[in-house]
């Protein structure tokens, strides 16, 4: 005869909670506002980017009236691969594998 348990867990959480002043609306809008304007920089930083891409071509270096103001710089990125570490050797990537906690303000 088999015989099935079932268990059920339940996790508790309880957080520390501290009442703002009316102040830190004002705050919390301008946080808001502020993380959008840097979206919203990145994107414009990107499309530029691209258009004086499309002006230099092939070149590497671009003048105005012969001086130099933009360059594109080679540069070189190493880094590991996790998806191939991962699948062709499991223990040594559980081996390697480092956790590490932050912290995100999340403004609502």
């Amino acid at each position: 005869m088999t015989v099935t348990v079932t268990s059920k867990t339940e996790v508790l959480r309880t957080e520390d909670v501290t009442e703002l002043d009316a102040s830190a609306e004002a705050l919390i809008v301008e946080f808001n506002s502020t993380k959008s304007a840097i979206k919203a920089l990145e994107v414009l930083k990107a499309s530029t980017e691209a258009l004086i891409r499309g002006m230099l071509g092939s070149t590497e270096v671009g003048t105005i009236n012969g001086v130099e103001r933009v360059r594109i710089a080679h540069r070189s990125l190493t880094k590991v691969d996790r998806d191939l570490l991962k699948t062709a050797f499991p223990e040594a990537f559980e081996a390697v594998m480092v956790q590490s906690p932050y912290t995100v303000l999340q403004a609502k």
